[in-house]
Parts: structure tokens; C-alpha cells; sequence
């Protein structure tokens, strides 16, 4: 058995059951956990039972086998019972993940020596309300996005912010971003990057029309209120 630190006792393991490739390397995961004295298990990640698992603190650590997909949705999943998650990129872009499905044989051994740094990510709690009625809360570690969904307009959105009248904006939608998804979406509609590190909340605009068409950098705890207005007619 290896000697190592006991950072880590128990590991969760998450593969996306969609990239062979990540679930023919699960093996070789639990093989060098075990030479470790480490206890790791996996299951695919729609395994909702894994998941109540995960969330009941069982596990010290998750790695997530997959893309930035798959590290969204372990960042659902990890982020109320603040579990700190490991990605290696078997997906395609990989904004999200520092390792390649090449290089995790050498950094896997680091991690349990207890070679690395935490880096904590700031995410947003999304609610949705009609009529008074909260219909859903959301814990967002990428954006949140209010469209015009079907409609082939564009559509107003008020926006407030604390509290305070911002502006309304006429688009196809809105993104309101955290640092992490500043390289997603809110990219592709021309916003800038925000290093990750950063705790702020963007605000941009798609295919904004006579109105505001600059990103807006909020400060961490910022409220935003965004309303479509419903018209009858």
C-alpha cells in the first residue's frame, strides 16, 4: 500500500454514460484508490440513489469523468453539502476542468499525497415567481437565462437591481452570469471573461435592440430582478 496523507477516505466517482471512454478508465481509478488504502466507488451520472449518497456526506471528495457538462451537474449535485469536485476532461471543450483524460495517472497520485489547492467557485440561487407563487429554485454555478423561448419577437424585460429600476431591455433574452460562465454563453452573446476567482454577477444582453448592449458587472450579494411584463390583448 502506498503511503499518503488521508486527506481523502472515501471517493466518489461520476462518469457520463454517454463517453465510453471515460466508464473503460473507471477500472483503472478504483485499482490505484485501492493501492492508496483509499475507498472509491462510481456509478454513471443519472444514478439518482448515487446522488442521495453524494449528498448525505458520505463521500469527501467527486471526480467527474466527462466534459463541462458533466461538471455542471456535479456542481449541482456537490454544491449544498460542499463536497469538492475533481474534473478530467473526456469531453470536448473543458473550460471547467484542469485535467486531461492523458495526464490523471500523474496528478491522481499528487491529490492523495495531498499536493493540491481548493478553488471555491461562486454560484447563484436562481427562483422563479408568477403571481406571488414561488414555482422553483435553482442553484446556478453557470447563468441563468430568461428568453423569448418560441416567441419570434423580441421581447421587454425590467430589470432591477437591489431593489432599484436598472432598465428594460428589448432582446431575444438575458443572461445573468457568475465569473464560471462567463466563458459560456454570456461569451457567445459578447461578453467579457471574468477570472474565475472573481465574485461578481454579469449581466449581458442577446441581440439587444435600442437598448442597453454592454455588459454590466454587478458585486457579489447583488439581487436581480428580472419580469416579463404580461400583456393582454
Amino acid at each position: 500500500m502506498v503511503e499518503q496523507d488521508n486527506t481523502f477516505k472515501k471517493i466518489a466517482i461520476v462518469s457520463h454514460p454517454e463517453i465510453p471512454e471515460a466508464a473503460r478508465e473507471v477500472r483503472k481509478f478504483l485499482s490505484l484508490f485501492d493501492a492508496y488504502g483509499v475507498e472509491a466507488s462510481h456509478s454513471q451520472l443519472g444514478d439518482i440513489a448515487f446522488h442521495e449518497r453524494i449528498q448525505s456526506g458520505e463521500f469527501d471528495l467527486l471526480i467527474a469523468l466527462g466534459g463541462d457538462g458533466t461538471m455542471l451537474r456535479a456542481g449541482h449535485i456537490c454544491a449544498p453539502c460542499s463536497i469538492p469536485i475533481l474534473g478530467i476532461n473526456f469531453g470536448h471543450f473543458g473550460f471547467l476542468i484542469e485535467i486531461r483524460e492523458n495526464q490523471w495517472a500523474d496528478f491522481i497520485p499528487r491529490l492523495l499525497e495531498g499536493d493540491f489547492w481548493l478553488e471555491k467557485r461562486m454560484m447563484l440561487c436562481a427562483e422563479q415567481w408568477r403571481e406571488n407563487h414561488l414555482l422553483g429554485s435553482w442553484d446556478v454555478l453557470n447563468e441563468v437565462v430568461v428568453s423569448r423561448g418560441k416567441i419570434i419577437r423580441p421581447v421587454r424585460l425590467d430589470t432591477s437591481v437591489d431593489g432599484r429600476f436598472l432598465t428594460t431591455y428589448v432582446a431575444d433574452g438575458l443572461i445573468a452570469s457568475t465569473p464560471t460562465g462567463s466563458t459560456a454563453y454570456a461569451l457567445a452573446a459578447g461578453g467579457p471573461i471574468l477570472p474565475p476567482e472573481l465574485r461578481n454577477i454579469l449581466l449581458v444582453a442577446v441581440a439587444p435592440h435600442l437598448s442597453i448592449d454592454r455588459a454590466i458587472v454587478l458585486a457579489e450579494g447583488s439581487s436581480v430582478s428580472i419580469i416579463v411584463p404580461v400583456f393582454m390583448g
